[in-house]
């Protein structure tokens, strides 16, 4: 009788968001961050002390860029001018699916426009 030794899946890393992430780079506790390229996107990884966060949206979701210039733009924002890159797993292509729809939308000028109301409540 063989009994199979299946070993725990890896735990999630935490997510964490722009805010935190900045006074983290700016405590200089975030050891080091890695842009990890995946299927159209890369993603942000925090390595910190004994644990890794990635980069979290406002909604608690992965945060995903489309470009590395982004990735550098964003990173440059709140502080970290060195981060490493890991294009281990990056497949160019898109970050959303098309939309073919809008597109011929545009083309026609069949979008709605913004009232003038709400355009003149923005500025």
């Amino acid at each position: 009788m063989s009994i199979e030794h299946t070993s725990a899946p890896a735990p999630l890393p935490a997510l964490l968001q722009e805010a935190p992430l900045r006074a983290l780079v700016a405590a200089g506790v975030a050891k080091t961050i890695t842009a990890v390229g995946h299927k159209g996107h890369f993603i942000v990884e925090i390595s910190l002390g004994d644990g890794q966060a990635v980069l979290a949206n406002a909604r608690d979701q992965v945060r995903v860029f489309a470009a590395l210039s982004t990735v550098a733009s964003f990173l440059s924002r709140i502080g970290c001018h060195r981060f490493a890159v890991d294009t281990t797993g990056f497949e160019p292509g898109l970050v959303r699916a098309p939309q073919p729809e809008r597109s011929a939308a545009m083309k026609a000028g069949q979008l709605p426009k913004a009232s003038r109301k709400a355009a003149k409540s923005a500025n």
